[in-house]
């Protein structure tokens, strides 16, 4: 009978330790809380190809975290953090140089603590209408100082194809501020 009770207490002390592990492990050790602000820059690199040619309203693109997102030094999200997209639009190139476009939507990128950053692309540097607006300014140019034989000309200028390949970058900025629990 005493050894009875004697196994009935290693049980009890091997499940209690067992328990204490184990919440040890679902409770995380003090978190700080940290402020990812709305506008933050994350960079990321194409994994599929896309192309204005052949890409289609619904496709699927991956791209994965290309620099870890720091905030106060402590890592946000994590280099290499996968992120998927849909394809929302795409107009083809046209006559007049009117260049091509690919629209894409992006999911959230998932930060360190699990939590979605909703994103979204802002254009920077070179505005990608000023082509489209400069052949077609060209060709009411050629049409003033050519007459019809001016647009007829402005009519072969065609845009530019959209062409993406794994490995190309490309930087997108949260969408809004969103607080983060950091190790």
């Amino acid at each position: 009978m005493n050894t009875l009770k004697t196994v009935r207490f290693q049980r009890f002390i091997g499940a209690a330790a067992g328990l204490a592990l184990f919440a040890g492990m679902i409770i995380p050790a003090s978190a700080e809380q940290l402020t990812l602000d709305k506008g933050t820059h994350i960079k990321l690199v194409f994994d599929t190809a896309m192309s204005s040619k052949t890409t289609k309203v619904g496709d699927k693109v991956k791209l994965h975290v290309d620099e870890p997102v720091s905030v106060n030094g402590k890592t946000v999200i994590k280099e290499g953090t996968k992120v998927t997209g849909t394809i929302s639009a795409v107009n083809k190139r046209a006559k007049f140089g009117v260049n091509a476009k690919i629209q894409m939507r992006l999911n959230p990128v998932m930060t360190v603590s699990g939590k979605p950053v909703p994103v979204g692309f802002k254009t920077r540097g070179a505005n990608d209408k000023s082509s489209t607006v400069g052949a077609g300014a060209a060709s009411v140019g050629g049409a003033a100082v050519l007459g019809p034989i001016g647009l007829v000309g402005g009519y072969f200028v065609t845009g530019k194809q959209v062409v993406v390949k794994p490995g190309d970058k490309t930087t997108v900025d949260t969408d809004k501020a969103i607080t983060v629990n950091v190790k």
